[in-house]
């Protein structure tokens, strides 16, 4: 995946991740099923912190 997209993902899995602090319910519905909140957090918190780390390691490997 390209810089631009890794980045834009990541922001957006982060907001999600921040929204449903606000959000005050134990689940939320995701693809049409209700899950934990906490699953919820904890899926945008993967898929934020995949696309950053992808990002700055593919950033780390251009200066060597």
């Amino acid at each position: 995946m390209n810089k631009i997209a890794s980045i834009i993902i990541g922001i957006i899995a982060i907001g999600n991740v921040i929204y449903s602090f606000w959000k005050y319910s134990d689940s939320i519905e995701f693809f049409g099923f209700e899950i934990n909140v906490w699953i919820y957090r904890i899926f945008w918190s993967l898929i934020a912190f995949g696309m950053l780390y992808d990002k700055f390691r593919k950033k780390r490997a251009m200066n060597n």
